[in-house]
């Protein structure tokens, strides 16, 4: 039993005549009348009785048109909502972007994109370490990533970088070094660092530096997210590196350092992998908002 027999059957039912039912269709009568009798084999039952040009449905034939009618309709209703989910400007697209990225970059593309774009929606926001995010883009989990090309090495992912995200040393403001300019990440040695947990970017880029200044630092705090982190240095149980604040945060003063730092940043998608018109939509207004067109 095929969705064209099935087809073909309602149209027939519909109209009580093949001719007008093949024209309707831009089929010939030949087809129609193939696939009825294919129809008909298959269930073992008369659908339709022939009177003069005319054909009328059979009682077996009233009886499946009222479940082929529902299942065609239930597969119609299918059909539309994927298309509301995938069309360009009415449908849904799932993102997935580092935590720290959460606080400010996040809310502000997805309410700038949303101003042009009212009825595209956003479901499954993931809020995850860069690790995790690459298993969720490459199981099919979300649609797109904001998260640091090519640190989590996966062949089939591509990348538009976006910027990037220069990063400094946050400390206290009362902190003995907190009056100068720039600072040389060697001087730092000594001092109880706060950081992220080892599988998040900024921590691994952290664990990097120190190594090429060949020092092992001292982890006084592990955490999950910036802003605690920012708290705690407020605190004054250490210092860490971040990245800028977006709003200055009380109590914290942020310094440039000599090596200079960064995060790259980029949307990454799945290459060869079927991107739905709205997702693509997304995916270009990001590039274009951090590339300036």
């Amino acid at each position: 039993m095929e969705l064209q027999q099935l087809r073909y059957f309602r149209e027939v039912a519909e109209r009580e005549h093949v001719t007008r039912a093949a024209e309707n269709l831009f089929v010939s009568q030949s087809a129609i009348s193939r696939a009825v009798t294919q129809l008909e084999e298959e269930l073992g039952v008369p659908l339709f009785y022939r009177q003069g040009r005319a054909v009328v449905l059979s009682p077996y034939g009233r009886e499946f048109l009222e479940y082929v009618a529902r299942a065609l309709s239930i597969l119609e209703s299918g059909k539309r909502v994927l298309n509301e989910q995938t069309g360009e400007e009415s449908g849904t697209v799932s993102l997935g972007f580092l935590h720290s990225l959460g606080i400010e970059m996040v809310p502000r593309l997805i309410k700038e994109f949303r101003r042009k774009h009212p009825r595209i929606q956003f479901t499954l926001l993931v809020q995850r370490s860069g690790e995790m995010l690459m298993e969720e883009l490459v199981a099919g989990s979300i649609d797109l990533c904001l998260s640091v090309p090519g640190m989590f090495e996966q062949s089939d992912v591509r990348w538009s970088h976006l910027l990037d995200e220069e990063l400094l040393i946050a400390m206290p403001q009362t902190h003995r070094l907190a009056a100068k300019r720039t600072l040389n990440i060697r001087e730092l040695s000594s001092e109880p660092f706060l950081a992220l947990s080892p599988e998040h970017t900024l921590r691994i880029i952290f664990d990097r530096m120190c190594a090429d200044a060949s020092f092992l630092p001292k982890i006084a705090f592990e955490g999950m997210d910036i802003a605690t982190l920012r708290g705690l240095i407020a605190a004054g149980l250490g210092i860490g590196l971040l990245p800028s604040a977006a709003v200055r945060f009380r109590g914290v003063v942020e310094i440039k350092l000599s090596q200079h730092p960064i995060r790259p940043l980029g949307i990454g998608w799945i290459d060869n992998r079927y991107l739905s018109p709205c997702a693509v939509k997304f995916r270009d207004f990001v590039a274009s908002n951090f590339h300036g067109n």
